[in-house]
């Protein structure tokens, strides 16, 4: 058993003592594993403040510079205004890199497997957050490069309803290092241009939110995770490449033991404004304008995807297709996002501890 296994064998989780040079770290509970190490939530010692500190594997030591380096370069930022997770200190422990973050909620992932999926309403609030992410990261030449709902955590759904931090920098790179045929992104979030080995830009993370988001709005994912050959088929069907119902029926019928059970196939990506029967005329248009900012974030062509500016101008985001409609007023009231401030944010911090 190498020496990593030791170190979690020998934890007892509720007395843990993580010392560095001025300060102590409780371990309250494991949070989180793969294949970086593990995530503990962690008490600060002498206060009540809540931590979770991100423990890493001694054999990733070249994997571990690249993070900091990143986590170096978003440092730079206002982690609170671009929706980024904040690094608070990084210490060494019998070996072991740690990296001390603020405590988050839930990610995305989890918090659909709890709630089914959401209605565009809140779904608006998310995007226009990591809308302002990209932005941020686009100014920086980073591509975060696995963006998915598993990498998007709720600040704190109690207090801070749908106020979401990016986390997870740890594959992040500048796009001019990029290298032709690298493998980036999760199966059902890779950009075609990567699963084809062709060059690529920040544009793949505009491709990943746009999964995102209609993962947050179907409840399931838009294409198949894990298989990259089934994920290839149907974008293709869904997202452009023009087929007979004929030549449908044909591949759909040969490929339809391997699609899972749960899931539903779309044709295109209008079928997912009738998703749910129910709704007004407002909802049908606000239905609408999210489904063509998805259109426009999953171009095939990664040079004709929308940018993060440009989005934040869409319709959606803005409700201008809502705000001159006076039948929308009472739904227009209902979807505003409230604005956020870091006094707000402060306090829900203060709340978790």
């Amino acid at each position: 058993m190498n020496q990593f296994k030791k170190l979690f064998k020998s934890y007892i989780v509720s007395f843990l003592l993580i010392y560095i040079f001025y300060n102590a770290f409780t371990i309250l509970e494991f949070i989180g594993e793969g294949a970086f190490g593990k995530v503990a939530k962690c008490q600060v010692n002498g206060s009540n403040a809540i931590v979770a500190v991100k423990i890493l594997k001694q054999e990733i030591e070249e994997d571990v510079e690249h993070e900091l380096g990143m986590l170096e370069a978003i440092g730079q930022l206002n982690a609170d205004q671009v929706h980024v997770i904040k690094l608070y200190e990084i210490f060494q422990h019998c070996g072991h890199t740690c990296l001390v973050f603020e405590m988050l909620d839930i990610d995305l992932f989890q918090h659909c497997l709890n709630k089914n999926s959401l209605y565009v309403n809140a779904i608006r609030p998310i995007a226009k957050q990591l809308l302002e992410t990209l932005q941020a990261l686009q100014y920086l030449k980073i591509v975060h490069t696995d963006i998915k709902p598993d990498n998007v955590m709720l600040i704190n759904m109690k207090y801070l309803p749908y106020r979401v931090k990016l986390i997870d920098f740890g594959k992040a790179l500048h796009y001019y290092t990029s290298k032709l045929g690298g493998m980036h992104q999760a199966v059902g979030y890779r950009a075609p241009e990567v699963t084809l080995g062709l060059p690529f830009t920040e544009s793949i993370d505009m491709w990943g939110l746009g999964c995102l988001l209609a993962f947050l709005y179907l409840g399931f994912h838009l294409f198949p995770v894990h298989c990259e050959h089934l994920m290839l088929r149907c974008m293709v069907e869904t997202l452009g490449m023009l087929l007979t119902k004929k030549e449908y029926s044909i591949i759909h019928k040969k490929n339809a033991q391997n699609w899972p059970r749960n899931q539903t196939h779309f044709t295109s990506l209008d079928d997912l404004v009738y998703v749910y029967e129910k709704m007004g005329c407002a909802e049908m248009k606000d239905r609408k304008a999210f489904i063509d900012l998805l259109k426009k974030m999953l171009r095939l062509d990664g040079a004709k995807r929308i940018s993060p500016t440009e989005a934040l101008q869409h319709p959606f985001i803005t409700m201008s297709h809502l705000s001159h409609d006076p039948r929308s007023r009472d739904y227009l009231t209902e979807a505003q996002p409230a604005s956020v401030t870091e006094v707000e944010i402060a306090a829900s911090d203060q709340s978790q501890t």
